[in-house]
């Protein structure tokens, strides 16, 4: 506690540093400006969001809508001036700027798919170019994606837009969380999920549990795709290394709009949506037979009343009671953004919602920022930002749980159906609880939250720069789980005599960064260009979780916890610091050959004491070879580089897991004639003074290369990740009385494979573009090391040699339909993988006279498998399949392969040995591919041309889209969607287990975009 209030005490000392730059003058004399416009070279249409800077100072702005911007502040003489933006040739010119005076200079953009030019922000120091980046980062225009895809979140704009990064949309239940995995999955015991910055400050990423056993709630959920300009995604160690001992998994570095300096212009846009959402589905029918007392004349049973004896009725609960319903998507947002002469600001306000396909689920989100830019004078600039984020989430109990519209229809019988009035089951699962009843159970996540950056640049000389950027992220969740009192008996036990949990989290997280850069240019005609980057990086955080549970209500109206007949309480609390020390040098050769090494010393609370601050080196070389005289110069070769990387980084173990702690163990006293209880506590984690990060090493090599007059470009990169020192927990003996086995650092893994990205600019004509992408990598994922742990795991095995989490089952050798016999293994084979072994998108852009845009995304995944437990269980355990209860469904064969034997006092299967099995351990006809093809996206936009737009209302741009997500599915798997997970906490085992889950829904949306 006091160690955070130091941290909240520095940070506002730090502030105040910032704040204390503005002193130094905030106009030179002897300065002037210039000013101008960004076009497009072919179709002369201005470009808005271009990114124009002066060489040597920390001068920079953008263009607005029509293609102007202004810069104040330049030193008399001749200044350099650059612009960038993605997807077009960076420009550089020179002007000469008297005093007192504005000087013009235009610039004409030539389009390009070449991206050496670009600069990257994430996990780079020093030369901030592409082309000086001997490790890949990838980037992201989140602008152009909210302009034609259904984008409800930052999730949204990663899928399929990045070979190597694997989104996964575990399910279509509003609100929830996606998986994200970079380059594989490399730990057992830790997150895999990448950590995240916003503007350079560490966000809180990670999920919410309601204890719904299944959906989670996500915190990037908590994020307006509105005021993201760009995203950038730094894939592995190679590149991660200066982000320290908790980066093995990737970096996501979400970069906001800004403000434009020196254009002396406002513009504000408003932008409404509204969408639908259709599940596409109808959950199957549960199936029965129907019995003697059922086909009764005096039978309660609609369905079986003057059947036949044995007659196949079905019901389908959730149908009947119209529990499925179309969702909606809304959303209306405003932004501001301008600037005057030295200053420039961003400004947004949001609402949106989208409700779920089933009852009691909802998601809502208020949202604004303000972000605010200063250049006092050409050595110094001030950024700010204040994102404040209200959300409410809604969600149902879901998945495997009895008390889930799922649960509760798919698993129940047609053999309970009543119509007489008399309290039932009624064809659900549990007793008098339908739709309805499910519906009164609330749970429900509302968040606040405030995220606050400062960063301030300061150029003492003209070879020496300072940034340093303070923030924090300031989280509080209030969750809810409540079932209301009843006399129905809806929920079994004392649930029905109302329950109500509430937890409160508190996470607050603050982030200290200070980079120093220094270059120096020497050699003849300063052929050498020297990079020394020198910082420091702080990150603390301190989480509080106090829950409290009542049980047992008068009324509902008077439910808070302290009217229960009992409650109980739980709390708890953990702080985690880390600090990094890192440097950088880089030499550049002729600016086409850089060499890049670094290194970061890593300090983590979360250490064991016992362990030094870890060293995480990289090296890298880049080489832009077709700047070379020798390279072949000609029409078919635009630009060909190079590059390999070797970098370190980690993944520190979760607070407390070092240390030896005890569980709370109450126990009874005789005191007289009373019975007192005492506090008490037995052993229960020995810990480990010795625990150190997950450590991942890793080396990349690729190429970038352009053809065709820079109109195709090709990215290639192959890399090899090995994780070293897993944290398992070796199996202790149980006479030394603990109740947890310790973490150690024991295991290893490697992941590697290929990623390639392919652009062509296919076709330009004057009323004709066609621009293409396709990505596509590879992955293979093997345990290398279990260390002094077995092998485990039950359906998903965790072996060496083989991929983490990998399916096994004891495999059918034989069927024999003449006699019935299926003969199996005698142990668990490997029966496939559980993590996609090849991904691809194919994304495509077409514009049709100027106006129009029509954009396409189609991806697949491959080579990997789901445990059906939905239809396992329908079939094997409550039996309510018609494919189990209708001979005629499938064939003899068929039949045997998913039941085995079905003949009295028969093994279902028989094992080589000759002993017998049963169908939970010969799961084949269950593990089933789940490969498939997704249109995925489907944009169409007109933006309404300027001449139709003069005099009405100051408008100067409209646009009017029609979107689609999840537009059509290609797959051979007989669940409902081979990408749910019922779980998505787990990175395997249940992880790609698809038990009871909502699919996810066809989504259109029309929006409309109009800016003053």
């Amino acid at each position: 506690m006091h160690e955070i209030s130091r941290w909240r005490r520095r940070l506002y000392v730090a502030l105040a540093g910032v704040v204390g730059l503005t002193s130094v003058a905030s106009a030179q004399a002897g300065t002037g400006s210039v000013t101008g416009v960004i076009t497009d070279r072919e179709s002369k249409a201005p470009i808005e969001g271009a990114r124009i800077v002066v060489t040597g100072t920390t001068l920079e702005t953008q263009s607005n809508a029509k293609g102007e911007y202004r810069l104040v502040g330049l030193r008399a003489g001749v200044n350099q001036v650059g612009v960038l933006r993605i997807g077009y040739r960076a420009g550089a010119d020179t002007v000469r700027v008297q005093a007192n005076e504005t000087a013009t200079l235009n610039f004409e953009l030539a389009k390009t798919v070449t991206t050496l030019q670009e600069l990257v922000v994430t996990g780079t120091v020093g030369n901030q170019e592409r082309r000086a980046q001997p490790a890949q980062v990838a980037s992201v225009s989140a602008t152009d994606i909210k302009e034609n895809a259904v984008v409800n979140n930052v999730n949204d704009m990663l899928q399929s837009r990045v070979p190597g990064i694997a989104v996964n949309a575990a399910s279509g239940t509003a609100g929830t969380n996606r998986t994200i995995r970079i380059r594989g999955a490399s730990s057992i015991s830790l997150s895999n999920q990448p950590i995240i910055f916003i503007d350079g400050v560490r966000f809180n990423e990670g999920t919410v549990n309601l204890g719904l056993n299944g959906q989670l709630t996500d915190r990037l959920n908590d994020l307006n795709p509105d005021d993201i300009e760009n995203i950038e995604v730094v894939k592995g160690p190679a590149a991660a290394t200066l982000y320290g001992a908790d980066a093995s998994a990737g970096v996501i570095q979400i970069i906001t709009k800004k403000g434009r300096a020196g254009t002396a212009s406002f513009q504000q846009t408003v932008r409404a949506e509204y969408g639908q959402a259709d599940l596409n589905w109808t959950p199957p029918s549960n199936y029965g037979n129907c019995t003697a007392s059922l086909i009764a004349a005096n039978s309660p049973n609609p369905l079986c009343r003057g059947q036949a004896l044995g007659t196949l009725v079905s019901d389908n609960p959730l149908a009947r009671e119209g529990g499925i319903r179309t969702g909606a998507d809304q959303l209306f947002g405003w932004t501001g953004r301008g600037g005057g002469q030295n200053y420039g600001y961003f400004l947004s306000a949001s609402a949106d919602r989208n409700i779920g396909t089933l009852p009691s689920n909802d998601f809502r989100r208020y949202s604004w920022r303000s972000n605010f830019n200063w250049i006092p004078n050409a050595k110094v600039t001030l950024e700010a930002g204040v994102s404040s984020i209200l959300s409410k989430t809604v969600l149902p109990d879901n998945d495997n749980n009895i008390y889930g519209y799922l649960g509760g229809a798919m698993l129940g019988s047609p053999l309970t159906r009543r119509d007489d009035g008399v309290p039932s089951q009624n064809g659900w699962f549990g007793f008098n609880r339908g739709v309805d009843a499910i519906a009164a159970i609330q749970n429900e996540l509302d968040t606040r939250r405030n995220i606050l950056n400062a960063t301030a640049t300061y150029l003492p000389a003209s070879w020496l720069k300072s940034r340093f950027t303070v923030g924090a992220d300031l989280l509080n969740d209030e969750a809810t789980r409540y079932f209301p009192k009843n006399s129905g008996t809806n929920y079994g036990g004392d649930l029905n005599l109302g329950s109500n949990t509430q937890t409160r989290i508190g996470i607050q997280r603050f982030t200290v960064d200070w980079i120093n850069d220094a270059n120096k240019s020497f050699g003849a005609e300063s052929q050498y260009q020297l990079n020394v980057s020198a910082g420091f990086q702080a990150i603390a955080t301190r989480t509080d979780n106090l829950g409290a549970t009542g049980q047992g209500f008068v009324t509902n109206s008077a439910n808070v916890i302290s009217n229960a007949s009992t409650t109980s309480a739980t709390g708890t609390r953990n702080e985690v610091r880390q600090y990094g020390w890192l440097s950088q040098l880089q030499l550049g050769i002729r600016d086409r050959i850089f060499i890049q090494a670094g290194a970061r010393l890593d300090d983590f609370s979360a250490f064991g004491t016992g362990v030094e601050p870890i060293l995480l080196p990289k090296v890298g070389v880049s080489w832009v070879l077709s700047d070379e005289s020798w390279f072949p110069q000609n029409s078919f070769f635009s630009s060909f580089r190079g590059r390999v990387a070797y970098g370190t980084t980690g993944r520190a173990p979760g607070a407390g897991a070092a240390l030896q702690t005890l569980q709370a163990a109450p126990y009874a006293v005789q005191q007289g004639a009373s019975i007192v209880t005492s506090a008490g506590a037995v052993p229960f984690n020995p810990g480990n003074v010795d625990l150190k990060p997950e450590r991942g090493v890793e080396y990349e090599l690729g190429f970038d290369a352009s053809f065709l007059n820079d109109r195709a470009r090709v990215e290639f990169t192959y890399f090899n990740k090995t994780s070293l020192d897993l944290i398992l927990q070796p199996q202790l003996p149980p006479s030394l009385g603990f109740q947890q086995n310790p973490f150690k650092n024991i295991g290893e893994v490697l992941n590697s494979g290929f990623e390639v990205g392919i652009t062509g600019d296919m076709l330009r004509k004057r009323n004709f573009q066609w621009e293409t992408r396709v990505n596509f990598n590879t992955l293979h994922n093997e345990i290398v090391d279990l260390g002094e742990v077995a092998p485990f795991g039950t359906l998903n095995r965790f072996t060496e040699g083989f991929q983490m989490g990998s399916f096994v089952s004891k495999r059918i050798k034989n069927i024999n339909e003449a006699t019935g016999v299926v003969t199996v293994a005698d142990t668990f084979e490997v029966v496939g993988n559980a993590l996609p072994t090849f991904e691809a998108s194919w994304s495509n852009t077409f514009t049709l006279f100027r106006n129009f845009r029509i954009s396409t995304l189609i991806d697949t995944k491959q080579d990997f498998l789901i445990n059906n437990l939905t239809d396992f269980f329908r079939e094997t355990q409550l039996v309510r399949s018609n494919r189990r209860l209708d001979p005629t469904v499938l064939t003899a064969r068929e039949r045997l392969r998913r039941y085995g034997n079905q003949a009295s006092g028969q093994p279902a299967f028989v094992q080589l040995n000759g002993q017998g099995t049963t169908v939970d351990q010969t799961r084949d006809a269950y593990l089933q591919p789940g490969d498939f093809i997704r249109f995925r996206e489907l944009g169409v936009t007109y933006n309404v041309p300027p001449r139709l737009l003069q005099g009405f209302l100051g408008t100067r741009t409209a646009s009017i889209g029609f979107a689609m997500q999840n537009v059509a599915l290609w797959t051979d798997y007989e669940g409902a969607d081979p990408e749910v997970v019922t779980d998505p906490t787990a990175a395997f085992g249940v992880g790609r287990q698809d038990f009871l889950t909502l699919p996810n829904p066809k989504r259109a949306l029309l929006r409309l975009n109009i800016s003053f």
